[in-house]
């Protein structure tokens, strides 16, 4: 078995890297990667835990790119996680991800929660993401009136009503194109994989189309498998056979709660995700393949 989409308490994730590989290991896998949100900040935890539980860890990243018609992510795979300019970049995504949740904090201030942003930052052993913020709010008991009064029970209604991208205390971040993400994950020495493709659209017209643009700027796989309906994998699976593209799958797992009427927020376990049928044999094999490729020094590299 195999996961590689993994997140930690690098970034949004509920686990540490070490509790995420020997959760994988205790579930049977034998290939995980560890993904966090746009840091690889947990990348070296994960290795040192691989050897320690005899499981292959892959080092990865999903970076956090923008498209005219809605944000996407794309996985890095076999990134050289120490790379200069690689960790210059990221601590530039990391300011700006401080000063958004600032000033999202600010919102919600506004707003009439009880939360302080240095409050939110102490919940974070890495990057600051909305669930940190989630979980303050429904920490502080000062909140419990509020919450009960706008029916909100849980994490999943506090992003419906205020922390999602629709959200009322919303702030747009000033992402990545795909392309320099794309371009990031190369100059890393990594496999450009597009998590979750249908995610947030869930068009498929759309999903061709956007495929078709990334490729020349270096994408070389899809998530294929993962926490998705029949009708998306079989679609995906086709997808990557029409363009020869590199097939993975993971749970993107991040917490060991998800609530069951949406099971597309991602696992409650580590290796859980939906095949529908769909082999994941040879997944593992040419992924190892392609990123031994990136490693080359012959390998050409995209340009912005």
């Amino acid at each position: 078995m195999i996961d590689y989409q993994i997140q930690t308490t690098a970034s949004d994730g509920k686990f540490s890297p070490r509790e995420c590989v020997k959760m994988a290991k205790e579930n049977g896998l034998i290939s995980v990667a560890i993904t966090d949100h746009d840091t690889v900040g947990g990348v070296r935890e994960g290795l040192e835990a691989g050897k320690e539980f005899d499981i292959e860890v892959i080092p990865g990243i999903e970076i956090s790119a923008h498209e005219p018609d809605g944000n996407i992510h794309m996985l890095g795979f076999g990134i050289d996680y120490e790379d200069p300019a690689l960790i210059t970049q990221l601590e530039e995504l990391k300011d700006d991800r401080a000063v958004r949740a600032k000033l999202m904090v600010e919102k919600l201030k506004e707003l009439g929660f009880y939360i302080e942003y240095e409050s939110v930052r102490a919940r974070s052993s890495g990057l600051i993401a909305r669930p940190h913020m989630a979980e303050e709010i429904f920490a502080n008991p000062l909140n419990k009136e509020k919450l009960e009064a706008e029916n909100i029970h849980d994490s999943r209604d506090l992003f419906e009503h205020y922390l999602g991208d629709s959200g009322r205390a919303y702030v747009h971040r000033v992402p990545l194109s795909t392309k320099e993400a794309i371009n990031i994950i190369v100059r890393a020495r990594g496999v450009p994989v597009w998590s979750h493709p249908l995610i947030p659209l869930n068009d498929f017209k759309i999903c061709e189309e956007r495929l078709i643009r990334f490729m020349p700027w270096g994408l070389v796989g899809i998530e294929a498998i993962g926490n998705f309906s029949e009708d998306d994998t079989k679609f995906l699976n086709a997808l990557a056979g029409k363009y020869r593209l590199l097939r993975t799958a993971g749970s993107d797992f991040h917490d060991v709660f998800v609530r069951d009427e949406h099971p597309d927020d991602g696992a409650t376990r580590i290796g859980e995700y939906y095949a529908f049928g769909y082999p994941t044999e040879g997944i593992r094999e040419n992924l190892l393949a392609a990123i031994k490729r990136a490693q080359s020094p012959v390998v050409s590299r995209v340009s912005i």
